[in-house]
């Protein structure tokens, strides 16, 4: 067990080591920029894959070893067929209050509004993508509709350290290239998922890593399709956001200094090049299973004591 164990270890690091080559390593003769771009989608589409089959491994290592397939907590498609708005709890999980978010999404929609799960309010962003709204406590669920149609249930699972919820569709036309980004409260980035296809009144899963980050509030939000006037790498580069920074330039500038992706406290090891990312995403989820799965075998063989 302990041997099996450790190869997942080497197929995290596998991944991890990829990504730094694809950052940081220019080739002799570099290609098109088209050429870059077919290739690292390939690339990347196969370490999504097989860090996905490892995921699937460890679920029947966890069943071969007497364990449930799932570590305990949330798993992903909690939200579904869930369509009431207003987020849960009230005033079970407290916090400051954020106040009314306003602008794109309108007043009080799907949860959040005032001091319902308490955070802090940021300003938004415009059309398409990144809303004002309320930061969530570490352990609120969301269950909010968007203005793009998209409804996003999210939940933080401790013991995996993974968000896991789901994406409805509530509308009557497919939503292109949806995906989900969750921004913590260290400033780190999590995400985006992988840019999924949904029909009309379809669900998908969703989840998001964040292990080993230390963070009391998040705030996430589903983008569809390629916002206006940036194109896919850019508009997931993090570069030019009003409301989190773009990639941690901490001038000053759009708060950057906390919101960024890539600044103090943030997610240094993150690629900086967006196909990857989702891959990356997969990676952090099978690291907090492999430590869940640890964690419960430690507590079995000692009878709970630590």
């Amino acid at each position: 067990m302990k041997t099996v164990i450790v190869s997942m270890a080497a197929v995290v690091a596998l991944g991890t080591g990829v990504l730094a080559l694809a950052d940081d390593v220019e080739p002799v003769a570099p290609p098109s920029q088209e050429q870059r771009e077919a290739r690292n989608n390939s690339d990347a589409e196969e370490l999504y894959n097989l860090v996905k089959q490892a995921r699937g491994e460890l679920r029947e290592m966890r069943v071969d070893a007497g364990l449930n397939a799932h570590a305990p907590g949330p798993r992903a498609g909690w939200g579904e067929g869930k369509g009431h708005g207003g987020g849960e709890g009230s005033a079970e999980h407290g916090g400051r209050e954020g106040g009314e978010r306003r602008g794109e999404h309108g007043v009080g929609e799907g949860g959040g509004e005032g001091g319902e799960h308490g955070g802090r309010e940021r300003g938004g962003r415009g059309e398409g993508g990144e809303d004002g709204g309320t930061y969530l406590a570490k352990m609120a669920k969301q269950n909010k509709l968007f203005a793009n149609g998209a409804r996003l249930a999210l939940q933080f699972n401790p013991n995996t350290q993974v968000f896991v919820g789901s994406v409805t569709n509530t509308t009557a036309r497919t939503l292109s290239q949806v995906r989900v980004e969750i921004h913590l409260d260290n400033g780190t980035e999590l995400g985006p998922t992988k840019r999924t296809n949904v029909g009309p009144g379809e669900t998908i899963p969703v989840e998001l890593g964040a292990f080993g980050h230390e963070f009391t509030s998040w705030i996430s939000h589903p983008e569809a399709g390629i916002e206006q006037g940036h194109a896919v790498g850019e508009e997931e580069s993090g570069e030019g956001r009003g409301e989190h920074g773009g990639e941690g330039r901490g001038d000053g500038g759009g708060e950057a200094g906390e919101q960024g992706g890539h600044g103090p406290g943030g997610d240094a090891g993150r690629p900086t090049d967006a196909a990857y990312r989702p891959m990356y995403n997969q990676l952090q989820i099978l690291r907090g299973e492999m430590h869940a799965f640890q964690a419960e075998l430690k507590a079995r063989s000692t009878g709970g004591r630590p």
